[in-house]
């Protein structure tokens, strides 16, 4: 509790500092209440008699007149006395009703929820300090001793206090009377005297109680005497009856309460300023073309690497000083470069006079006996592809480039387990320049698989026989070989990989892509800035039971994976082939077990390839001789075909919905077109003599009427489709305008109508045999 304020007396200064007079330091002497109302009118009537000694002493009588300033707005008095009343309403001006929130899952603006109050909304809330005596929390207070008082009683108590002789002779003693004042002093001073006494007297019982509260905390270890038993008679002479109240110990709450008031020193603002001198300024001028902000740009780049090499330790910057090139040196490589394509260009130039004539028949030769042979059609060979380095290596893979429709990619490696070879090559060729390779790297370990970036052609993703995956840029020159490789990967294969394919971009933004391995697992890689990381989609389980290790322990066998198709629409969606003949469909978002198997051939599974215009409609091929066409939902397949040797790749066409490729080991091309002939093919081209090559890849150009089969020995043929297999579909004279796609999946619907089985319903066949 705050200290009480003293009362306004005479011999206050101005700056309102008060001189107590020297009764007031023996207080404690005092007792009696009747005593101490005398001696203050004394003091004062003193007090008001030494005013006249200076006329200095009564200028704190003299009323204050209050300053204003002489731009202060002067505001009527009916203006400052009206009062202004504030209404508390249940409305918040502050409050948004509709609240909305950016979400990040959505990718929107989203609705936030509104809170629910029921009925009632609480515009003030305000923590209190008090508790309920009956909680428990006020019980545990109680019992610990607070909120109870001192005495046995809870009443007030009463104490006699004599009085000294000296306070009898003061209060006895005549008061002097005060000098008359004179003038109109004096009747000021005659009509302030009885406020001032009035105040007095309501003034003083209240700086009594709070001193005689202070005197009982102070001397609260002073023995006191009790009440005299019949209280209600009046005390004897020479002593005076004090009314003493018994001391409560708060009862607080624990969590929220204040024992004693607290003041807190607030320092004092201070403001600081300075003088500076202002900056330099100058006017700046120029003109930004593209190829000035470009120069810029390369200026801060080589600016940054610098900084970079600096950052390195002594050691590596010494190491990197010594491989680094000359100005000298710079200049030659990029004179070479220059150099190079103009050779590039002339090579050309005598190329297509050398193959002229087969350049005239790609062109515009097409196969005059298809006019006769109705149903049947014919491959025309055009241009073979062979890098003489190569030449013991076999075709493991080929892939035509989807944005550059004259370029194919060729992964050189070796098939032949018995015998394999130590070094692989990736080449990029043309069919403008049949003599050389565009692009050739020469790697570590044969080539197994590859597979063209969609969005950037000319990254290529590639397999390799001991199993790391790696990225090549074709943009960058030879000398930087690979720009990833999968070699200091934790979780990278142990085995060949199979197949390798490209997905789509991850959350980040970062390129991704897909291979399946003979260790059974598909692994999904994240090309990363600078390096690769490898994620584990799914492990294939075999069916054969788990076989007792050297120590007993039961080792689970895992299924080798074979090749890797994704879903056309659904990127989440994939189906593996295994070396046993299954067929697995998986998911990305679920790797725990298969969503769905079919037992598709009796050996390893080369290939599948999903129908470009039904994305229920796959097929595949195996080492059994068969190709089958499935859909999806169904354990039988559709279609089956048997070509009487291992068929190793499978491709349906690009412009036609019925007709896919076959390629097989004894160098034979099968093409069928399921619209004209369902039972057998409507095309076989002896490719290569089957006595020492066979066919291992081909694959369908998606612009031009050309296909590209590469073999064991490292040739490419790229053979043109007569015109007989390359049938467009006719719109019927209701449907003029129907697109050419559309067309074509109406004929491939038509198709599995006939083809599919009716609906089983029971009763039928039962019927059947009862009315026999």
């Amino acid at each position: 509790m705050a200290p009480k304020k003293l009362p306004t007396l005479p011999g206050m200064s101005k700056q309102g500092s008060v001189k107590l007079p020297e009764f007031w330091r023996n207080k404690s002497k005092e007792k009696s209440l009747g005593m101490l109302l005398k001696r203050l009118t004394k003091e004062a009537q003193k007090s008001k008699g030494n005013l006249t000694e200076g006329e200095d002493a009564l200028d704190w009588l003299k009323p204050r007149t209050l300053i204003k300033p002489d731009d202060q707005e002067d505001v009527p008095e009916a203006d400052l006395d009206e009062d202004v009343g504030r209404v508390l309403t249940q409305i918040n001006p502050q409050w948004v009703a509709d609240e909305v929130a950016y979400h990040y899952g959505r990718a929107l603006f989203t609705y936030k929820p509104k809170p629910t109050f029921g009925k009632a909304y609480p515009l003030f809330v305000y923590q209190g300090t008090a508790i309920r005596k009956d909680s428990d929390e006020a019980k545990a207070q109680i019992a610990a001793g607070y909120g109870k008082v001192s005495f046995d009683d809870a009443g007030p108590k009463r104490a006699k206090v004599k009085k000294t002789t000296e306070d009898a002779e003061e209060e006895e003693e005549p008061e002097p009377e005060p000098p008359p004042p004179a003038g109109e002093e004096a009747k000021a001073e005659e009509e302030q005297k009885p406020e001032e006494e009035k105040a007095a007297m309501d003034q003083a019982p209240e700086v009594a109680e709070g001193e005689q509260q202070e005197g009982e905390a102070a001397d609260e270890a002073e023995p006191e005497e009790t009440e005299e038993k019949g209280g209600g008679g009046a005390p004897p002479a020479g002593e005076e009856e004090i009314v003493i109240r018994p001391r409560v110990k708060k009862l607080a709450n624990q969590f929220n309460f204040c024992e004693r008031a607290a003041l807190t020193f607030n320092n004092p603002r201070r403001s600081v300023e300075t003088q500076t001198i202002p900056p330099a300024r100058a006017n700046f001028s120029s003109v930004a073309l593209q190829s000035i902000i470009f120069d810029f740009y390369q200026e801060d780049y080589a600016r940054k690497l610098k900084e970079k090499e600096d950052e390195k330790p002594k050691r590596l910057r010494k190491k990197a000083a010594k491989h680094a090139k000359s100005a000298q040196q710079i200049h030659d490589e990029q004179l070479a470069q220059r150099v190079r394509e103009a050779w590039a260009v002339l090579e050309r130039l005598v190329n297509q006079n050398i193959y002229d004539d087969i350049a005239q028949d790609y062109r515009y030769w097409d196969d005059p006996s298809d006019d006769f042979r109705e149903g049947m059609g014919s491959l025309l060979p055009l241009w073979k592809f062979q890098y003489e380095p190569m030449r013991s290596h076999a075709v493991c893979d080929v892939a035509w480039n989807p944005h550059y429709q004259d370029l194919f990619a060729v992964a050189y490696g070796s098939l032949d387990f018995t015998n394999q070879q130590k070094e692989g090559c990736l080449c990029l060729y043309s069919i403008k320049n049949p003599a050389f390779p565009e692009y050739a790297v020469v790697t570590e370990s044969p080539l197994i698989c590859l597979d063209v970036y969609h969005e950037t052609p000319y990254l290529i993703c590639v397999g390799r026989y001991d199993g790391n995956v790696c990225v090549y840029n074709a943009q960058l020159t030879l000398e930087s070989s690979y720009q990833y490789k999968s070699d200091s990967v934790r979780d990278k294969h142990t085995s060949i990989v199979w197949e390798i394919r490209w997905g789509r971009r991850l959350l980040d933004g970062e390129a991704s892509f897909f291979s399946i391995s003979g260790d059974g697992r598909v692994v999904q890689w994240a090309v990363m800035p600078g390096e690769l990381q490898a994620t584990t989609i799914i492990t294939l389980q075999s069916p054969v039971p788990p076989i007792p290790g050297p120590d007993g322990t039961m080792l689970t066998v895992n299924s080798c994976g074979s090749c890797i198709c994704f879903h056309p629409e659904k990127a989440e969606i994939f189906m593996v082939g295994t070396e046993d003949g299954m067929i697995h469909t998986c998911s990305l978002k679920y790797n725990r077990n298969y969503v769905r198997s079919v037992q598709a051939h009796h050996m390893p599974v080369y290939r599948i390839n999903y129908n470009y215009y039904n994305n229920s409609i796959y097929a595949s091929c195996s080492g059994d001789w068969r190709v089958k066409i499935w859909e999806d939902g169904r354990d039988e397949p559709l279609f089956m075909f048997e070509l009487g040797a291992a068929v190793g790749d499978v491709k349906w066409a690009p412009y036609s919905s019925t007709v896919f490729a076959a390629c097989t080991a004894d160098g034979k091309v099968y093409v069928f077109d399921l619209n004209v002939n369902k039972y057998r093919p409507i095309c076989i081209q002896a490719v290569v003599s089957k006595k020492t090559k066979k066919l291992t890849r081909l694959d369908f150009n998606s612009r031009l009427p050309v296909i590209v089969c590469g073999d064991t020995k490292g040739t490419c043929h790229v053979l043109k489709l007569s015109p007989n297999l390359r049938v467009m579909c006719k719109p019927p004279k209701k449907a003029v305008g129907v697109d050419q796609r559309t067309l074509q999946i109406m004929k491939l619907d038509k198709l599995l109508t006939l083809v599919r089985d009716p609906p089983y319903k029971v009763g039928v066949v039962d019927e059947k045999f009862e009315d026999d």
